[in-house]
């Protein structure tokens, strides 16, 4: 069977949510000496690795990926790789804050304790600096992606990088919250109160004026890239990424508490990925309307799951 032929299987596994059987072939496929091939690859490996156990090797595909779009000249390719660095040196810079929070828990506490050891103060010291540098990277970045969006035409490649660009603005959304929240025991517990947080008190009561603001930023970045993605995928008449789109979006109104709007997202999504026979986003859709009936009331528990709280 050819190259091309197992490039195809993978792509149709993943579609049909088989994802152990689409990895066994692209990670063979990630070997071929076909440039054209293995780039097909990775952007079908970034697809189906977990954005947040994953990390590193996304990272580490994608800077393949570049060698590749630098040979073949593929400028459309390339600033999507880009944006997906964008997101994946973001997520790094989101453990950085949570493990800066914990050194310092006990002085946001208790103000007249400083680190409880030596080696704890290096390490938050060397943090910083790691922050610094991811930060710089991703500002210029982002710089290079702005300007291919104002420059293309390609409903395509303006959709999906659109696209990224709202999950990029979401987790610094996220970010931003855990970063800028003000320190107090009882304040984070009373912040922390499921209505509290599902009528916004939280953002009046753990967060400065200025820092209010600066979140509510990311928001409407995250908001206006995810309809800019919708905009552009419904021009290039792309069915199957503006329902991935429509979901995606879904999913970030839920994290704010607004359930309604993200219920209308997900008829819509449900709607053009049964047009289109998607399996793999309908089974996601389902699961997703269960979390939705749950309102986060239960929300999971990443930093647990994952062992992020141990030292």
């Amino acid at each position: 069977m050819s190259e091309e032929q197992d490039l195809k299987r993978a792509r149709d596994f993943i579609a049909e949510n088989n994802k152990d059987q689409s990895s066994k072939i692209l990670w063979g496929l990630y070997q071929s000496h076909n440039l054209k091939i293995k780039l097909d690859t990775i952007l079908s490996l970034l697809v189906i690795l977990d954005h947040f156990t994953e990390n590193e090797k996304l990272l580490e595909i994608i800077e393949e990926g570049l060698k590749i779009t630098s040979i073949l000249k593929d400028k459309g390719i390339e600033t999507y790789l880009l944006t997906e660095k964008c997101n994946f040196l973001l997520n790094k810079i989101g453990f950085m804050i949570y493990r800066q929070k914990n050194l310092k828990l006990s002085a946001n506490v208790f103000k007249w304790i400083g680190f409880s050891t030596e080696r704890e103060k290096n390490e938050f010291e060397t943090i910083i600096q790691q922050r610094k540098e991811k930060e710089q990277e991703i500002q210029k970045l982002e710089i290079i992606i702005s300007d291919f969006i104002k420059d293309s035409k390609n409903h395509y490649f303006n959709g999906n990088i659109s696209l990224r660009l709202g999950d990029f603005y979401s987790s610094k959304f996220l970010n931003d919250q855990l970063d800028l929240m003000m320190g107090g025991k009882i304040r984070s517990k009373i912040g922390n109160i499921y209505f509290i947080r599902k009528w916004n008190l939280d953002k009046w009561l753990l967060y400065k004026n200025e820092d209010r603001k600066k979140i509510k930023g990311d928001w409407n970045k995250c908001v206006y890239f995810f309809k800019l993605a919708i905009s552009n995928f419904k021009s290039g008449g792309h069915d199957t990424e503006m329902a991935h789109a429509y979901y995606n979006f879904a999913i970030k109104y839920k994290l704010v508490f607004q359930f309604r709007k993200a219920r209308k997202l997900l008829e819509r999504a449900q709607e053009l990925a049964e047009k289109c026979n998607e399996k793999r986003l309908l089974s996601q859709i389902v699961l997703f309307r269960k979390e939705l009936t749950d309102r986060n009331k239960n929300i999971r528990n990443y930093v647990e799951e994952y062992g992020l709280d141990l030292p």
